[in-house]
């Protein structure tokens, strides 16, 4: 018997060291606890009702991709902050078209101009004027290699471009993939209605009501991040204390976290890497039961 409880708690404490170890350092971050959200697959019967949802979920590398480049310049006239910028984007555009993208496949927006202040200060007198100009554009390239986006962001490096506004995930072919999720999902709400029925020995009666919701979801909005540390609490002796206390730097992790598979009914892709395009079709079904039986 002490044998057996010895054993036992070897297991309970190994389990405990297996689940620790596959969580990973993202326990530090914030949980949305998407199992609430999406595990509401169950299905509710009356005597003159039968609904439930279906829900498909498909993973899918994205067909094209526009990346924002954001830029600067100052100056002390209007003509020279102009002529600035715009040299330093044709000189980024010279380069980056003798490579893989196309002149057509860019364009240059014009954000704003502004005048720029400052102050000089003498003893306690700070006094402001006008300093110069500032213009600000954006450089928008459509590619459809993810490989691209690594030589667009070294290339504009070399013209002190590093601001990355924005890289936006496209699909070609929503519409068929919407077309194909939603076929799948009746041949799934067929398989589930002969379940239920069958289950509680009922029948339905005419033809079901029904709606949907389709969903596209890009990845700029799917990442998390959390910092990973432990740190000691500091007290000061006194209150009034005006010391000051130096925090050392942690860095931030960022990563994808899309929609859980959990409460899914069927998903395509779902072990791809591949950061991507979510694609989610919630069907919602109702059959009138015949209530003489």
């Amino acid at each position: 018997m002490k044998t057996r409880k010895i054993y036992l708690l070897l297991f309970i404490i190994t389990t405990n060291l297996i689940f620790c170890q596959i969580s990973g350092n993202r326990v530090y971050g914030e949980n949305d606890n998407y199992y609430k959200i999406h595990n509401d697959n169950g299905f509710n019967l009356t005597d003159g009702i039968l609904s439930f949802k279906v829900k498909v979920l498909m993973n899918k590398k994205a067909d094209k991709f526009i990346i924002t480049l954001g830029l600067n310049e100052e100056a002390n006239s209007v003509e020279n902050c102009n002529k600035q910028i715009n040299q330093r984007i044709t000189d980024f555009i010279t380069k980056i078209t003798k490579n893989t993208i196309k002149k057509e496949e860019l364009y240059v927006d014009f954000i704003s101009q502004t005048k720029i202040y400052d102050y000089t200060i003498t003893s306690s007198r700070a006094e402001e004027f006008e300093k110069g100009f500032e213009i600000k554009k954006n450089i928008i390239i459509a590619t459809n290699s993810l490989k691209n986006i690594d030589l667009i962001i070294e290339t504009a490096s070399e013209f002190k471009i590093y601001n990355i506004i924005k890289v936006d995930y496209l699909s070609d072919d929503s519409s068929s993939i919407y077309n194909n999720l939603f076929d799948e999902a009746l041949k799934i709400a067929e398989m589930k209605k002969n379940k239920y029925l069958k289950s509680f020995n009922k029948k339905s009666l005419g033809n079901p009501t029904a709606s949907d919701e389709f969903s596209v979801i890009t990845p700029e909005n799917q990442y998390k991040n959390y910092k990973a540390f432990e740190s000691s609490d500091v007290e000061l002796n006194n209150r009034w204390s005006m010391e000051a206390k130096k925090i050392l730097r942690k860095n931030s992790t960022f990563y994808y976290d899309g929609i859980s598979q959990s409460g899914i009914d069927k998903s395509f892709n779902d072990s791809t890497p591949v950061v991507g395009i979510q694609y989610y079709l919630v069907l919602t079904i109702s059959y009138k039961i015949d209530t003489s039986l």
